[in-house]
């Protein structure tokens, strides 16, 4: 009876355990699935890990704005605070001059134009250099040039001699122009390239800013000589400081085949600014080429549209500021109004336009072509509104409105115009543009003088504000919005 009860609690119980074994069996299955999914997940993240490549872009854009990126920007910034405080200095020397040396009216005009040709040379050689061997040479003469004979010039004992030294400043700073802006593009993260290359501007603005206050104090007080050694004091200071933030452009090295100088200055920047490389190896290299130094290849097919329209704006840029500028004191003196306290007030309103031009020219904001088009309208609206306004006072606020606007043109043209092309030809594109800027600077001081001679006191304003607003409507052209994009390393790769 027990035997046959056990048989059967036995029996009663096998499907249990039976049913409890083949859970076990697919809790196990599972189980070894899981791991093996697992391991297989694992490994492709490792895999991807190591086919991981880095575009030059992607390592400059995950360093972190540092001290390295402050150094750069204070020798760049620093450039064009030399480089604007001697720009401006023939403006403000008109007078002076002409009575040191007798000069006719007709005389004077001779200093913009040699000094505008020479700039023209000294920009067009260092664009060609730089694209050829490197940004930090016409860089570094560009600097020398304007220290060493900006000081010359100010002990020139004839007219002759003074123009001759001051062109050879002027071959200076065609070579920044040139160079400077393309130096430090290149080495800044890309969602930052805009607001840091109109702080280079607003450094310009706060030379020529300079410049007019020290012509208010030392002038009058000691003479123009002494005036021009103390524009010169700014790119002697550069001079000193430049060991200490000099590097040359990895984008260029990486261009031109120069791998590994290129990763020791990425390394030399984690270095400074204490952060973390990828894996340098597998950084991509952009295919080698020959450095694209002949003017031709700025209208290929892939470029002619660009240089075009950036030639045109260019050009009607500098001829719309140099023919407001050159005889404003003389034209707001013959209206009444104090010169040099008008001068010195219209480059401080250049200030705040610059920090608005900063916020607008990112691509969270505006970008780089609407805000073009919007400081663009707003010079010419506030000079021909100038012409038709009889009150002087109304006069000089809408002046200082008008530098508020144009001079942030020259911080948009300088961040846009260079990320347009790519590496191999960036810094001739940016020559040949020095080369367009310059030439009004032949021209405008002679127009200039007859308009200002004019009975018709509405035709200077007039004038320059039609510049302005064929320049507006010239950028409607413009298609190709670079705000947040990566920058091009060679002709060759699809423009974006």
């Amino acid at each position: 009876m027990e035997s046959a009860a056990d048989s059967c609690v036995a029996s009663l119980d096998s499907p249990k355990e039976s049913s409890e074994g083949a859970t076990e069996a697919l809790n196990d299955d599972l189980s070894n699935r899981d791991s093996s999914v697992a391991l297989l997940l694992k490994t492709a993240n490792q895999d991807q890990r190591e086919t991981q490549i880095f575009h030059i872009d992607d390592v400059l854009s995950g360093i972190k704005l540092g001290q390295f990126h402050w150094r750069m920007l204070a020798l760049v910034g620093g450039g064009y605070f030399a480089v604007c405080s001697e720009m401006m200095l023939f403006i403000f020397l008109t007078t002076a001059v002409k009575k040191e040396w007798q000069l006719g009216d007709m005389d004077f005009p001779w200093l913009p134009f040699c000094t505008g040709l020479t700039g023209i040379i000294g920009g067009y050689i260092a664009g060609v250099i730089s694209d050829a061997h490197g940004r930090r040479l016409p860089f570094l003469f560009g600097i020398i040039f304007i220290a060493l004979f900006g000081v010359v010039s100010a002990f020139a004992p004839s007219f002759l001699l003074f123009i001759a030294s001051r062109c050879m400043v002027a071959i200076g700073t065609g070579a920044f122009e040139s160079v400077g802006f393309v130096l430090l593009l290149e080495c800044l993260p890309k969602h930052r390239r805009g607001a840091i290359l109109v702080i280079v501007t607003l450094c310009g603005a706060l030379g020529a800013v300079t410049a007019s206050g020290l012509n208010w104090l030392i002038q009058p007080r000691f003479g123009w000589r002494w005036f021009v050694c103390a524009c010169a004091a700014p790119a002697i200071l550069l001079l000193m400081f430049q060991p200490f933030a000099f590097f040359e452009s990895p984008r260029f090295l990486l261009a031109v085949g120069k791998r590994r100088e290129a990763e020791k200055v990425l390394l030399a920047i984690a270095r400074i600014n204490k952060c973390f490389l990828p894996d340098l190896d597998k950084i991509i290299s952009p295919p080698s080429v020959k450095p694209r130094f002949v003017l031709f290849h700025l209208f290929t097919e892939k470029l002619r549209r660009h240089t075009l329209a950036f030639s045109l704006i260019w050009f009607l840029q500098a001829a719309g500021y140099w023919g407001v500028t050159v005889y404003l004191p003389e034209y707001m003196d013959k209206l009444g109004v104090d010169p040099y306290l008008n001068m010195f007030s219209v480059f401080i309103g250049e200030i705040p336009g610059l920090f608005l031009a900063m916020i607008l020219i990112e691509s969270h904001m505006l970008g780089r072509i609407r805000t073009l088009r919007f400081f663009s309208s707003l010079t010419a609206g506030s000079l021909l509104v100038f012409s038709i306004i009889p009150h002087h006072a109304f006069k000089a606020v809408l002046i200082i409105a008008c530098y508020f606007s144009m001079v942030p043109i020259y911080s948009i043209l300088n961040a846009f115009t260079p990320e347009l092309y790519p590496t191999d030809i960036r810094s001739t594109a940016m020559a040949w543009m020095n080369v367009l800027i310059e030439i009004p600077g032949l021209i405008t001081p002679f127009a200039s003088a007859s308009l200002v001679s004019s009975d018709l006191p509405w035709l200077y304003p007039v004038t320059w504000g039609s510049v302005f607003l064929i320049q507006c409507l010239l950028t409607l052209a413009i298609k190709t919005e670079t705000a947040g994009k990566e920058l091009r390393d060679c002709v060759s790769e699809d423009q974006s």
